[in-house]
């Protein structure tokens, strides 16, 4: 089961040091810049620190490639798929070419994740 339990909306610094901005868009006043790394943090650790029973947490580059978020998920004991970029090194996982030229030909299996604006999107 997959559900929407947080958000948190990412403002650039340039709107934080614009208090009138922020006043006029009703953003607090105590509201200060985040990076999406932090944001994400403060995500995760709210969700592990809720009643609800989160198995595992899954991310984009963005947050893959921190360290320290990859290190946040580990020490928490959830699990975790996480993409990063294949020029990122990795403790304990090997480079991701490596792995898939590993797999016999006949492990692959092509699929539709349906129609995509420019075509039929198709993945191995």
């Amino acid at each position: 089961m997959r559900a929407l339990v947080d958000r948190e909306l990412y403002l650039p610094r340039s709107w934080t040091e614009d208090r009138d901005r922020c006043r006029a868009a009703k953003i607090p006043e105590e509201r200060e810049f985040h990076t999406t790394g932090q944001l994400a943090k403060a995500l995760v650790l709210r969700a592990l620190a809720s009643p609800l029973p989160i198995a595992w947490v899954t991310a984009d580059s963005a947050y893959g490639q921190e360290g320290r978020f990859r290190r946040l998920l580990e020490q928490s004991g959830v699990g975790y798929v996480l993409a990063v970029p294949k020029s990122q090194f990795s403790v304990g996982c090997p480079c991701i070419d490596w792995l898939f030229s590993q797999a016999p030909a006949d492990a692959w299996q092509r699929i539709s994740c349906g129609a995509g604006a420019k075509g039929p999107r198709i993945y191995d």
